[in-house]
């Protein structure tokens, strides 16, 4: 296990450092960067890297591709770059075994691990490397297709030309606030390209929630059983409608309980509700609506409502609320137009390419804080909030 650089004291700031570049588990290759002192394959007692053409490594080309093995003969066989003086490529066997073999020996030749986002860090700005981190946790190509616009300069160039602006005095206040408007008004959106919408699904017991979410994502998630109260803690999956990510929640079935832990359930089911992007209250169509129907319809008035086992007889008639997804978890009736009415009610507009989007938390807040900075007429303060950002 590679141990969190906070706890390696023994190393100075300048200390070289070696990072894991390809996901972690098995596969054909993996990559390691190491970054600093290259001398230290050639230094290191016994010599850490032993290429083939017998050459040091401080002798070889920068840019040549050399092949030899690590530690020597019988060692691990690797193939090495040196893509600058300060920056070296390792390559080996994907398994965990080699990449950990490799890195332990970096560490004790006086190495730091460090993971990719501190690597990042090292190699750019604070605002280049969060934008790379909300990269990598994209979900789908749709939303990594944003992410890496953002990352190509859209975001970075908006802001520069906003904070110019601001510095130059080059337009009024309120053009400048209708510009960082522009940019806050896709910043839920943003914020969502690295973290998945969550979609709660809410109903009395039996109505087949659990059914519901099995359909939805493809495959049986959720436990489904015909007693009431099956469910009575929150179970979730995650998919993609329309290539957007989107956590989906089953919960406790809504009703009065003497249980108290299906009470407990219920709670947690209306807690979560609360909190969601978008809340689909599913209804038993087959069965004659109650009170506690008409309850939950009228507590959430503007949401998804799915009118359940659309395959049996229909026993709502007219009681419906309009705009009402008939679906049938069994036969698939309605459920690609529900993944749909999910996704457009989720993402309504998409930005054009080449719109800036903020992605991170501390960007949003820092744009938030330069709009009320020249609301009060404070340009200065309000550059400095876009400076910030750039950092």
């Amino acid at each position: 296990m590679i141990r969190p650089v906070s706890q390696r004291s023994q190393f100075s700031n300048d200390a070289p450092t070696a990072c894991l570049l390809t996901p972690p588990g098995r596969g054909a290759i993996a990559s390691i960067r190491l970054r600093g002192d290259c001398a230290l394959l050639d230094r290191a007692e016994g010599g850490l890297f032993h290429p083939a053409n017998g050459r040091p490594l401080q002798r070889q080309s920068i840019g040549r591709v050399i092949f030899g093995r690590w530690k020597g003969e019988p060692g691990e066989e690797v193939v090495v770059c040196r893509q600058n003086d300060v920056t070296i490529e390792i390559h080996c066997h994907g398994g965990g075994a080699a990449v950990g073999r490799i890195l332990t020996d970096l560490e004790r030749a006086g190495c730091r691990i460090v993971s990719w986002p501190e690597l990042v860090a090292q190699e750019t700005c604070r605002f280049a490397a969060e934008c790379h981190e909300a990269l990598a946790g994209a979900a789908t190509l749709r939303t990594a297709d944003v992410l890496l616009d953002q990352c190509s300069g859209t975001l970075g160039g908006a802001l520069e030309r906003l904070r110019d602006v601001i510095r130059d005095r080059a337009h009024g206040n309120a053009e400048i606030i209708a510009q960082i408007d522009a940019l806050l008004e896709w910043s839920a959106f943003g914020l969502h390209l690295s973290a998945p919408w969550k979609v709660v699904i809410l109903g009395r017991p039996n109505v087949g929630k659990s059914s519901l979410l099995n359909a939805l994502v493809g495959f049986s998630r959720a436990i489904v059983f015909d007693q009431p109260g099956t469910t009575r803690d929150l179970v979730t999956a995650e998919t993609a409608f329309q290539g957007w990510p989107m956590r989906l929640v089953d919960t406790a079935g809504m009703r009065e309980s003497q249980c108290a832990l299906e009470s407990a359930g219920i709670a947690l089911a209306r807690d979560e509700a609360r909190r969601a992007d978008c809340r689909v209250l599913v209804v038993d169509s087959n069965r004659l609506p109650d009170q506690d129907d008409f309850e939950l319809l009228s507590a959430w008035p503007d949401e998804i409502v799915v009118a359940h086992k659309a395959d049996l007889a229909d026993a709502w008639e007219d009681k419906l609320p309009a705009g009402a997804v008939r679906v049938s978890s069994l036969t698939g009736i309605g459920v690609e137009r529900l993944m749909d009415q999910i996704a457009e009610r989720l993402v309504p507009l998409v930005p054009e390419p080449g719109t800036a989007v903020p992605v991170t938390p501390r960007q949003v807040e820092l744009l938030q804080r330069a709009r009320k900075a020249l609301l009060g007429g404070d340009e200065m303060q309000c550059q400095q909030a876009l400076d910030e950002i750039l950092i």
